[in-house]
Order: structure tokens, then C-alpha cells, then sequence
């Protein structure tokens, strides 16, 4: 049988979750979680940006699946994955303007940050975006050997990278690290390293350093 693969365009409705400051918002964390996380499950991670002023959205992937017989989602698999990287990308920008109609985020400082799998999401994002963030937060993978170097390099102009990785990490090891600082490095591409203690994991202590930068 002769299979003729092609593809069609259609609708879906992304979940997203926020925390729900009170004040003028002075900061904006735009977090994307990884492999086999919910949106309402990894916002909580961050509670101790949770205030008046700080608001934090988790956007969640449009592929769901049950891991353990719980809902999961997932941001792409190998399959169709060109097709999966434009979608999400289109999503996201989609979503940040939508967010931006609701707040009034002109005097906020915009960050954004990716764990494990989202850390790929977090770079084709920030590339193709002109949302000026100014702060890029990686935790705990690789680097996508892929990107777009050349729009990366653009934006990160007007930011700063930290990538953070876990010393105790058994799924991002040192190894794994090192291959991602050479691959940067080659394409003349800086940022900070911070290494703190725990595993794969959002470490608030790993934070201070982050929170305290300015540019």
C-alpha cells in the first residue's frame, strides 16, 4: 500500500497557569516546564517569586499523555517534530500577547525560564521572539545543538543567560553539561554557570544570583 503523508492546519485550546499579584506588575517570569509536567503542578515550584507585584505564567505543552496513569504533557517527540518546534513557538508568542493585553507589563522586567525538556521550548522561543527579555534561565539540559545561533546571539544583546544545573543531577550530568558549554562557547555565546546543590529539580537557593542581576 502506497501511504502519502501530509499535513493540515487546525485549532486547539492551550491551558495555561498564573499566579494572581494585586499591584502593578514589576516582574514577569515566564516559566515552561519539562517532561511530563502539568502547568498547575510546576507554577507551584516557584512560590517564593509568588507576591504582589510578580506574576508568573506556566504555559503547558499541547501534547498530553498519561506517564504512571496520571495526565502528563509534553512539547514535542522526534515525530513531525519541525512541524511540533513551529507550533509551539506560535503558541507561545501567541500567549505572551494575550497575557500582555490583560496586564499592563510596560515598566516590568520580562524573564524567561525552561526546566529539562522545556530548556529546548525556552530556546527556540526566546530566539524567534521580540517579546525583549531580560533575563534567559536554563535548569537542568542540554542546549539544543539546532538553534538558531545567529537570532540567539541577537537577542541575548539585550539580556543575560544563566544556565543551572543540579550537582547531584543523574539525567543532566556534567558530562552532558560540558558538551553544551563547548557547543556555546564555539558560537560565542556567554552566560553564567551556576551550580547548586540538589538534582533535577527548581532549586530556590540557585536563585539569589539571578534575582539580585540588573541590566
Amino acid at each position: 500500500m502506497k501511504i502519502i503523508q501530509d499535513n493540515f492546519k487546525t485549532g486547539k485550546t492551550a491551558r495555561y497557569c498564573t499566579n494572581s499579584p494585586s499591584n502593578e506588575i514589576k516582574s514577569l517570569w515566564f516559566v515552561i516546564h519539562g517532561y511530563a509536567q502539568l502547568a498547575s503542578d510546576f507554577i507551584r515550584s516557584f512560590d517564593f517569586l509568588d507576591n504582589e507585584n510578580t506574576l508568573i505564567i506556566a504555559p503547558e505543552g499541547l501534547s498530553r499523555f498519561y506517564s504512571r496513569s496520571l495526565p502528563a504533557a509534553s512539547w514535542m517527540t522526534i515525530s513531525d517534530r519541525e512541524n511540533e518546534i513551529h507550533d509551539y513557538v506560535f503558541y507561545l508568542t501567541g500567549l505572551l500577547k494575550y497575557i500582555s493585553g490583560k496586564y499592563d507589563l510596560k515598566n516590568s522586567v520580562k524573564n524567561l525560564l525552561g526546566f529539562s525538556q522545556g530548556v529546548h521550548t525556552a530556546v527556540r522561543f526566546f530566539a524567534h521572539s521580540d517579546a525583549d527579555f531580560k533575563r534567559l534561565v536554563l535548569c537542568s539540559s542540554d542546549f539544543p545543538p539546532d538553534a538558531d545561533f545567529g537570532k540567539f546571539a541577537e537577542n541575548l544583546k539585550s539580556a543575560e543567560m544563566f544556565y543551572l544545573r543540579g550537582r547531584d543531577d543523574s539525567i543532566f550530568t556534567e558530562a552532558d553539561f560540558q558538551k553544551s558549554k563547548f557547543l556555546l562557547e564555539s558560537n560565542s555565546i556567554k552566560f553564567n554557570e551556576i551550580v547548586f546543590r540538589g538534582s533535577h529539580e527548581i532549586n530556590k537557593d540557585s536563585f539569589a544570583e539571578i534575582l539580585n542581576y540588573n541590566k
